[in-house]
């Protein structure tokens, strides 16, 4: 994985939107670079972008959210409304831009964070939640968020202080670099596991002891058992005794019931005797009068409907006589009618003829004044319309008036026509014909209009275009010699570059003897030429950092030159190109320019010949007057025929509105209405609707009469026979049975009340009979003991079943719980075995790792974690140097870390005992290994180093950094120093520097 750029917004104290683009220059030539700034400027800002953008988490704040922005007032820059993080990198499949953003809204409230992945290659957005980005990315890359900040940023200063540490903090130290806790917390978690299972384990046992103690001794649960069925036989004896007793007292009881039902029932019998004599005393003739009377039912009630019958009759012909009266009034009321409104005499048995005759004769009338109307309307309205457009109004009251306007109108109308008649030669031509010479003439003058225009344009683009020609010129004239010059500088200070290096060279080949010489002691032979004397070995030349800085500069100078020169020569072959393409262009307007003036000359050469002076628009202005003027000649000829018609049809109107009042005269001499046709047919139905009135009434005057005869003499002859009949039974006359007859309900009700009292005096005297039976056999059967003393025995007998049932109760409540509990038992010691068989794995693991703090299984996998970082680190030592290893101590030797010197035979030294470079170096082998330890064999090809340059000396920061510049020249790897040590900047030339500005924010730029 290689970070190839890194973008970002407002994030942190770094306001304002940056780029750091690893694939442009410095960064090409210059894989070693350093991240600087005074403390506080925000230089680990970089590295909270890279992550941000990832895995939406920073190093020291932990995973992020709006509310965790909110909170810690992180990420985004203080008074800015946005911020977005933004890394390009490039991964086995394919190259990927992951982006992180949050903005406020309106409001000024935070919206909720965004994450997108972007595949860069194919400018494709993945569909992927905002969640899912993190995961996404760790996929690609093949390390979550832990293992890249382990992979990415070296602990190199956590490092160096793990080389000097004794064994019992170098575990702890070592486990917080690698981030391996997780050994420690899986001992504690085995450790509280195993404590968990033993503890419910105990319980269990504690349980069992418990219902240990709750059992019965044996003797005392064979005794409970024989009381137990003691109990249950006494029990027994004594509810069937209470079963007797309840039932001697249920007999007694229902003995007192039936005595004092029969004593009620003798009471009631008694009631219904009383009741029905005094019926016979109130009622009791009336009845039988009634029933006696019912044996001319049939002949009273046919008496009594011929009556009421006659009594009907009567009022009809009442009624009829009425109706016909008024009938007749009806019908002189209508005949006046006729003659007033409709001027017409007739009878009864006139009328329908006379009617019809005179509807004839009248709708003829109508139908020809309407026929006039429509005739009328048809030719008002197009002279109406035909007459406002001329601004006149047609006012029939009025027509006089109108023909006078009209007249008016006529003669201005042709007064003007003759006017354009002359001034164009309309005799001779007509209007179309003049119009259709006029247009020609616009279509030719716009054509050639439209065509000037063009050839302005061109000139105008053609002077335009010259102008351009000439500044580019002016802008390409210098570039040449100052090319020249450029060359000239580059090749003086290549020369220059090319004999410091070499002295550099010979300066670093001196040094390696130099350091040979170091070694050297007095009276001790070389091992190189056995001398006793070293002469030089305490004058040793310190030139080579003058040679270093010397051969940077110039090479820093070689790369601003040749940038200069790719500048400037960038820029005169894009003004030989531009000014090529505007040669180009002169020409293709000036062959343009030629062609359409040619054709200009062409084609409107009659045309220019004959304007003379006036412009295109002076000559389009005058043409199209006269065509306005035309256009108003043909319309003032369509006027005048107009005008023609109007004159003729308001001499046609005038015709038919004499024709219609001739008509309304006739038709009011003979009807003096409104609506003929609605009175008529009023005035039809009314007179018919009486007549048939009339005869109807006629009719059933006639039929009552008749009726009313024949009642009278059916009436006269059931009198007769019913008297005769009614006084054999005692009553004089036929209204004095009637009398004596009751209601038909009344006497249903009485009857109905007499039979209900003889049916109730019938079950009382059965009830009294079955009563006093059942009585008697009560007595026989139950003995002679009061009530009272079998009660007062049934409680005693009750009282006695309780308590016995609580005994056994009780003792059958301690015979199942020692049952119970022996259950109990047996499933608690089932479930230990169980849980014991089950969780043997956790004693196990108990036994080997577990314990209350996690250092049994810590430091057993932190010795294999250093054991397999030593041998990293020493690979990695071995492109380093070729001088140290790393060993753990032996058992006799100091607990640190021991280095093993091969350039003094493989001894094995402290590493107490080495300089700050040579600390520097392993601790860095061991950030390296830790690096790969934690990218599981994923090439990173990014790293950053965040600590330990402040607190080296400068022969040591010297040594480091040559250090730095081997690891990068071996593994091709971006390596970034984050530091604001100034020594840093004049050994490292590329540099991404952070400045502050006074008010809380900072700024970065690339040099």
């Amino acid at each position: 994985m290689k970070i190839l750029k890194i973008a970002f917004k407002n994030i942190n104290s770094l306001r304002g939107e940056y780029e750091i683009d690893f694939t442009q220059e410095p960064f090409l030539q210059n894989s070693l670079f350093a991240i600087t700034g005074p403390t506080g400027s925000g230089k680990t800002t970089i590295l909270d972008v890279i992550s941000l953008a990832l895995f939406n988490h920073v190093p020291r704040l932990g995973k992020m959210s709006t509310n965790e922005v909110l909170k810690k007032g992180a990420i985004l820059t203080r008074n800015q409304e946005d911020a977005n993080a933004q890394i390009t990198y490039q991964c086995n499949q394919g190259i990927f831009t992951s982006r992180w953003e949050i903005s406020t809204n309106r409001n000024g409230n935070l919206r909720d964070y965004h994450m997108e992945l972007i595949n860069t290659v194919s400018n494709e957005i993945l569909d992927l939640k905002k969640s899912d980005v993190p995961g996404k990315n760790e996929e690609l890359i093949g390390l979550n968020y832990d293992q890249f900040i382990k992979s990415v940023v070296l602990a190199q200063g956590e490092f160096a202080k793990f080389l000097q540490v004794p064994k019992k903090e170098r575990g702890a130290l070592l486990e917080k670099i690698t981030g391996t806790d997780i050994y420690r917390r899986i001992g504690i978690e085995v450790f509280l596991r195993n404590k968990e299972r033993a503890k419910e384990i105990d319980a269990k046992r504690a349980k069992i002891e418990t219902f240990r103690e709750q059992l019965l001794e044996e003797d005392s649960f064979a005794a409970k058992q024989k009381e137990a069925e003691t109990l249950a036989e006494r029990q027994k004896e004594l509810k069937q005794s209470i079963e007797q007793f309840t039932k001697e007292i249920e007999l007694k009881k229902k003995l007192q019931v039936e005595e004092g039902e029969l004593q009620k029932t003798q009471k009631e019998l008694s009631e219904v005797v009383s009741l029905q004599e005094n019926f016979e005393k109130e009622k009791g003739d009336a009845l039988k009068h009634h029933e006696a009377i019912q044996l001319f039912a049939e002949e009273l009630n046919h008496w009594q409907s011929l009556q009421e019958k006659q009594k009907e009759k009567q009022t009809e012909i009442t009624r009829a006589t009425e109706a016909l009266e008024a009938a007749k009034t009806r019908r002189e009321r209508l005949t006046q009618q006729l003659s007033e409104q409709f001027k017409l005499t007739v009878t009864p048995t006139d009328f329908p003829e006379k009617m019809e005759r005179y509807k004839a004769e009248v709708r003829a009338l109508i139908d020809e004044r309407n026929a006039l109307r429509t005739a009328f309307e048809t030719s008002k309205n197009p002279l109406q319309t035909a007459a406002r457009e001329f601004d006149l109004r047609l006012d029939l009251k009025d027509l006089k008036g109108f023909e006078t306007a009209l007249q008016e109108k006529f003669t201005k109308t042709k007064s003007a026509y003759a006017d354009l008649e002359n001034r164009f030669d309309l005799k001779n031509a007509s209007v179309a014909e003049r119009l259709a010479a006029i247009q020609s003439k616009l279509k030719n003058i716009r054509a050639a209009e439209k065509a000037h225009t063009a050839l302005s344009t061109l000139e105008t683009q053609r002077k335009e275009r010259s102008k351009e020609h000439v500044a580019l010129q002016k802008q390409q004239a210098p570039l040449p010699e100052e090319i020249k010059q450029l060359k000239q500088q580059i090749e003086l200070k290549e020369a220059q570059h090319t004999a410091k290096q070499k002295t550099l060279e010979v300066a670093q080949l001196q040094k390696q003897l130099e350091d040979y010489r170091k070694d050297l002691q007095n009276n001790e032979p070389c091992p190189l030429c056995g001398s006793l004397d070293h002469p030089f070995a305490a004058h040793i030349p310190q030139e080579e950092n003058g040679l270093k800085a010397a051969v940077l500069q110039l090479e820093h100078e070689l790369k601003t030159l040749n940038k200069e020169l790719a500048t400037k020569e960038s820029s005169l072959q894009q003004l030989t190109q531009q000014t090529q393409q505007l040669e180009q262009r002169i020409k293709v307007l000036d062959e343009e320019l030629s062609a359409q003036q040619t054709t200009f000359d062409a084609q409107f050469k009659n045309l220019m010949q004959t304007k003379g002076n006036a412009t295109f628009n002076e000559l389009e202005l005058q043409l199209e007057q006269q065509e306005q003027e035309l256009n108003s000649a043909e319309k003032l000829q369509q006027n005048i025929k107009t005008l023609g018609q109007i004159e003729q049809q308001t001499s046609d109107l005038k015709a038919l509105l004499a024709k219609g009042k001739k008509i309304a005269a006739s038709i009011s001499a003979v009807y003096s209405g409104k609506d003929f046709e609605q009175d008529v047919s009023q005035l039809e139905t009314s007179w018919n609707r009486n007549e048939q009135t009339a005869k109807q009434q006629e009719q059933l005057l006639n039929a009552a009469k008749e009726a009313e005869r024949d009642l009278a003499k059916k009436l006269e002859s059931l009198t007769v026979s019913l008297l005769d009949q009614l006084k054999e039974k005692g009553y004089d006359a036929i209204e004095d049975a009637l009398q004596m007859r009751l209601n038909a309900a009344t006497a249903q009700t009485w009857k109905h009340e007499l039979e209900q009292i003889k049916q109730d005096a019938l079950r009382l005297k059965t009830l009294r009979n079955k009563l006093i039976e059942e009585i008697q056999i009560l007595k026989d059967t139950v003995g002679e003991t009061p009530l009272e003393a079998l009660q007062e025995e049934h409680q005693k007998q009750t009282e006695a079943h309780q308590q016995n049932e609580h005994s056994a109760s009780v003792l059958s409540r301690q015979l199942l719980n020692h049952k119970d509990n022996l259950e109990q038992i047996r499933k608690l010691q089932k479930q230990i075995d169980q849980e014991l068989e089950s969780s043997k794995h956790w004693q196990v693991l108990f036994d080997l790792i577990g314990d209350s703090k996690g250092d049994k299984f810590n430091n057993f996998a932190q010795d294999l974690t250093l054991q397999q970082l030593l041998q990293l680190a020493n690979k990695r030592l071995m492109r380093l140097t070729d001088r140290y290893q790393i060993d753990q101590p032996a058992e006799d030797e100091d607990d640190s870390l021991v280095a093993i010197d091969e350039h003094m035979g493989g001894q094995r030294r402290s590493i107490k005992t080495l300089s700050g470079g040579e600390t520097f170096i392993l601790s860095l082998a061991l950030a390296l290994a830790l690096s790969d330890l934690a990218s599981r064999n994923i090439e990173i090809n990014s790293l950053f180093i965040d600590e330990g340059f402040g607190t080296l000396d400068p022969e040591t920061l010297d040594q480091t950094l040559d250090t730095l510049e081997v690891l990068q020249a071996e593994s091709s790897k971006m390596i970034g120093v984050i530091s604001h040590v100034d020594s840093l900047k004049e050994r490292i030339a590329t540099q991404i520097q952070l400045t502050q500005n006074g008010q809380g924010y900072s700024s970065l730029k690339v040099v």
